[in-house]
This record gives structure tokens, C-alpha cells and sequence, in this order.
């Protein structure tokens, strides 16, 4: 039995492809979607989230400030942070991102980083 996930992006391709892949991941049972961190926070009252996707570049909201919401609300969530710059790099990290990806990773380093967050359930 895995977890489940929440993505928190705006709309659009990178938001639809990281429900995409996590989606078909053995770890992630249910997905859930969030355009900003307090919808997130206010809509998901009931969601224990394994898994927390951070897109940084959510407009106004401040990467560091998203991370220790979701850490205070959900300890026992690890979280994957996509940052924008090398500066939201370091914001995340300093508030305790599990991982953090500058942009232009390639997909196959956000799959081992779950893979490596939330190892595959044995049977």
C-alpha cells in the first residue's frame, strides 16, 4: 500500500505531466492537485500527503514559507521542491525541503528522487 501525493502548481503542461508521471507510480495511490499552498492547505484538511510537489514559481507565494506550512501540517510528508532559480534552491532547502530540483532537471531525476523518498511497498 503506497501514499498519496499532492501537486501544488499552477494550471498548465508542467502541473499536467507531473500528474502524468507520478500518477504511474507503485508508491502513490491517489493524486491530488492544488493551484497555490493555501488552497492546498485549506482544501486538503483530511489529506495526509506522503508526497509533496512544490512548483516555487506559484506568483506571490514565498517557496520557504510553502515548505514550512506543509512540514508543520504534514510532518511525515517528504517534499520535492521544482525551483525557478538557484536562489529559491536555497530558500527551500534552508526551510527543509527533502529534495530540490532547479529547473531544467531531466524527468528521470524527479522519478529517482521519489523513488528514493518513497521507497516501493513490498508484497
Amino acid at each position: 500500500m503506497g501514499g498519496s501525493a499532492l501537486i501544488i502548481a499552477r494550471p498548465g503542461p508542467l502541473r499536467d505531466a507531473l500528474h502524468a508521471l507520478v500518477d504511474t507510480m507503485p508508491q502513490i495511490e491517489a493524486v491530488d492537485i492544488a493551484s497555490d499552498i493555501r488552497s492546498a492547505l485549506r482544501a486538503n484538511l483530511e489529506l495526509r500527503p506522503a508526497l509533496v510537489l512544490l512548483d516555487a514559481d506559484l506568483g506571490n507565494d514565498k517557496v520557504w514559507l510553502a515548505v514550512k506550512q506543509v512540514k508543520l501540517r504534514w510532518p511525515r510528508a517528504r517534499t520535492i521542491i521544482l525551483a525557478g532559480d538557484v536562489e529559491q534552491q536555497g530558500e527551500a532547502e534552508a526551510a527543509g525541503a527533502d529534495v530540490v530540483l532547479l529547473e531544467g532537471f531531466p524527468a528521470g531525476r524527479l522519478v529517482a528522487a521519489i523513488v528514493q523518498l518513497l521507497p516501493q511497498p513490498v508484497l
